[in-house]
């Protein structure tokens, strides 16, 4: 029987733990999932209880697997809750329907006989190879004996800017982490949030109702919000494939920054149709690049990437302007030069900037800093327990440009001379260097889908010598978390 172990318990490792034990028969394998502290399902991103914080797809294409893309329309509906195709909605329905659906399959699986643990504990190390097969170390002192493990962890823990002094970094007053912010001791004047994207709205959206008479302020290189998506989608721009056979041919990015600028000059053309129509094809794309098309793509075009790419519901866009319009809320494009505690006031931070285009810096004081910079994937610079052992060890390696770890095309992680490891999977965030996309609900779904039907497969060509240890004795002291 083979042995697998999933890490992770966030909206990845739900998706192919899901896939797993829809597809697996008694006897095939014994599964061992560890979720860490939060309930499964949830992750960060849908642990919110907000709200205010919405999914930015719609509900029609938030199904928790590849074949069942109307799932969460149809639980919502059993629900009796409000919920239409297009609309975009609590990210906190999402994690209740995650859950839902993971109780629904650890149920039926058990029922037919398919040996499954789920573990409330973190995995702190992966040691091993192919060749004999993975030990897997928890923050509980536990091992595990593993066949196969996928690492499906999310982004990695926020480390804070270097322009951060350590006295800032200590104060009540800065946050590294945007979704678990230190309260002040007393209602802020002015809340300043590092970045401008997704993960930002969150934040500036929270403050805005936490403290209505603050003063709000967000920051970045480029000083963009995130695009809005359209009340309904568009019709598919109809030169779509032409598009991509042009950019296959001449894989640059300024090659490729000029097609689509030319495809989306038709008057006749909705600008997100030809976004859009790039989805499905994007990681292959990002593939035909070489590492310094790549690294002149982050310098120069990630941005303007990820404000036409990751959009905002309309309603999202119509309160940030309402902010706007109040006054309440600044957009500054700016680098930030230093954050360090004012001087005098311990409760408050001086936050030097210098404009974008400007040769002078200006300096003002906030009560609350929040780095809401978006995904942190860089593996260098780490505190991850997990993270740092597997690297520390060569079990992993960083993408040659920090993008997370160093996969193949189908997540399995590179040895150092860049062949892969059979039976070492990821998924999701961590896989940005090698497939750009695959932090998203429909990348996330199809590589869970292909995972769960290849990993087994594959491990069966690989066979492995049975370990002199046996897991079953440790794992049986146990109890599984999902009832």
């Amino acid at each position: 029987m083979q042995r697998l172990i999933v890490i992770g318990g966030g909206a990845a490792g739900s998706a192919v733990v899901g896939e797993l034990l829809r597809r697996g028969q008694p006897g095939e394998f014994d599964l061992t999932w560890l979720v860490g502290r939060q309930a499964p399902g949830r992750g960060v991103a849908y642990s919110t209880t907000a709200e205010h914080h919405l999914l930015n797809v719609r509900a029609a294409n938030m199904g928790l697997f590849a074949d069942d893309v109307g799932g969460f329309i149809a639980h919502g509906q059993a629900q009796g809750w409000p919920v239409k195709g297009l609309d975009f909605v609590p990210r906190a329905w999402y994690g209740d329907y995650v859950e839902a659906v993971l109780a629904r399959e650890i149920s039926a699986a058990r029922e037919r006989g398919l040996a499954l643990r789920v573990l409330s504990t973190d995995a702190t190390s992966v040691r091993g190879d192919d060749a004999n097969g993975y030990v897997v170390g928890t923050a509980d002192g536990e091992d595990f004996d593993a066949d196969g493990v996928v690492l499906a962890i999310g982004a990695l823990p926020s480390t804070p800017l270097a322009e951060v002094t350590e006295a800032a970094r200590a104060s009540h007053a800065y946050t590294a982490d945007p979704w678990h912010w230190p309260l002040p001791r007393r209602a802020p004047e002015r809340v300043v949030v590092l970045g401008t994207g997704l993960t930002a709205v969150d934040a500036l959206q929270s403050a805005a109702r936490l403290w209505p008479n603050a003063q709000l302020t967000a920051i970045s290189r480029h000083g963009r919000l995130p695009r809005n998506h359209n009340p309904a989608p568009g019709q598919p721009y109809e030169h779509q494939a032409s598009l991509v056979d042009a950019l296959r041919a001449r894989p640059q990015v300024v090659h490729w920054l000029r097609e689509i600028r030319a495809a989306m000059d038709d008057e006749d053309v909705e600008w997100r149709s030809v976004i859009d129509g790039l989805r499905a094809e994007t990681q292959g794309l990002w593939r035909l690049l070489d590492t310094a098309e790549r690294a002149r793509f982050l310098r120069h075009l990630r941005w303007l990437w990820e404000s036409a790419r990751h959009r905002l519901p309309q309603q999202t866009t119509n309160e940030l302007a309402r902010l706007r319009t109040q006054g309440r809320l600044k957009i500054l494009a700016a680098h930030i030069r230093s954050i360090d505690v004012r001087a005098g006031e311990r409760d408050q931070l001086e936050v030097r900037v210098q404009p974008r285009g400007a040769e002078s810096v200006r300096s003002f004081a906030a009560d609350l800093v929040i780095q809401a910079t978006g995904f942190n994937i860089s593996v260098n610079a780490t505190d991850h327990p997990l993270i740092q052992q597997m690297v520390q060890e060569g079990v992993a390696h960083p993408d040659e440009l920090d993008l997370g770890l160093a996969t193949d095309a189908e997540g399995r992680l590179l040895r150092a001379d860049s062949t892969p490891r059979h039976g070492l999977r990821c998924l999701g965030t961590l896989l940005r260097g090698s497939m750009w996309e695959c932090s998203s609900l429909p990348e996330i779904r199809a590589l869970a889908k292909a995972i769960a039907c290849e990993l087994p497969a594959e491990l069966r060509r690989v066979a492995k010598p049975v370990s002199a240890r046996s897991s079953t004795s440790r794992n049986a002291a146990f109890v599984s978390a999902v009832a």
